[in-house]
């Protein structure tokens, strides 16, 4: 009797073993993968391969026709869509992202598609998230990127029903943990890198539109300055002064809360505009309250 309860005892060590195992096995394996995933969009960023063109019907298949259900995210004149595979465009482990205009969005849609195609294919910094593909069509002009599978840093600020929507198309079975100040300044740290890269360059590029919602985390929480369809190259100032610039506009960019006063007062964009931007997605960040 005694011997059975020992054998008994032995089976359930050995069961509870195996799946202890099977679990420390499937965990690695989904580290593995996610860092996979992070290092082919940290390996794109870095690369400076100009941007492959994309047929329309091959982006159409690969969204189901860009189907409601792989809508990832909106911005001011469109929608992005996710997929896994693009045969125009080698395969990377995070996927696809896919930003398209609305349909009847016109000429400015098209214009600002196509200012993000010029600006993205001069830049390259490891914290500017690439243009890997484009697609100019007139009936629906679409540009490519990897997909940033952490999200943006508004949904994981607020976590607002619909963002955890968009979180739960990119993969999280679950909501994900809120973000801690650490992994917060980290994502911030990234963006203002990318930003002052662009303000660096020659001609400076300004981005205009900088928020948290333009801020994109990878699996392994690295942020990606996104969505530069409204910058351009800034103009130097009268004096010459290679160091001060601005950028004249007759309409008025960016996100209510995270616009400086001084656009709508001058209608002069700057590198100092640029960092109010920055400055308010800092507080809203770390306070995690609303911009406005």
């Amino acid at each position: 009797m005694r011997a059975q309860a020992e054998a008994e005892a032995a089976a359930v060590e050995a069961a509870v073993a195996a799946v202890a195992a099977a679990e420390a096995q499937e965990a690695a394996a989904a580290e593995a993968a996610a860092a996979a995933a992070a290092a082919s969009v940290a390996a794109l960023a870095a690369a400076a391969a100009p941007p492959a063109a994309v047929p329309l019907d091959e982006l159409i298949a690969a969204t189901d026709g860009f189907a409601e259900a792989r809508t990832v995210g909106e911005g001011g004149f469109g929608r992005v869509y996710r997929c896994d595979t693009l045969p125009s465009l080698p395969r990377v482990a995070c996927g696809f992202a896919v930003k398209t205009a609305l349909v009847g969005v016109g000429a400015q849609g098209l214009a600002e598609l196509q200012s993000e195609v010029r600006t993205l294919s001069t830049a390259c910094h490891p914290s500017l998230l690439p243009l890997i593909g484009v697609c100019l069509a007139p009936a629906r002009a679409c540009l490519v990127y990897p997909l940033c599978r952490g999200g943006s840093l508004e949904d994981r600020l607020y976590r607002a029903p619909a963002a955890l929507q968009r979180l739960r198309m990119l993969g999280f079975e679950t909501p994900p943990p809120p973000l801690s100040a650490a992994a917060r300044l980290r994502v911030l740290r990234d963006a203002a890198s990318a930003l002052h890269y662009l303000h660096t360059l020659s001609p400076m590029i300004l981005h205009r539109d900088v928020s948290a919602g333009n801020i994109l985390l990878d699996e392994r929480g690295n942020g990606y300055l996104a969505d530069v369809g409204l910058a351009r190259a800034a103009e130097a100032t009268a004096g010459g002064n290679q160091q001060v610039s601005h950028l004249s506009t007759q309409r008025l960019f960016g996100k209510l809360g995270y616009m400086d006063p001084i656009i709508s007062q001058s209608g002069q964009a700057s590198q100092l505009t640029d960092g109010y931007a920055l400055g308010i997605t800092l507080l809203v960040s770390l306070t995690g309250r609303g911009a406005v």
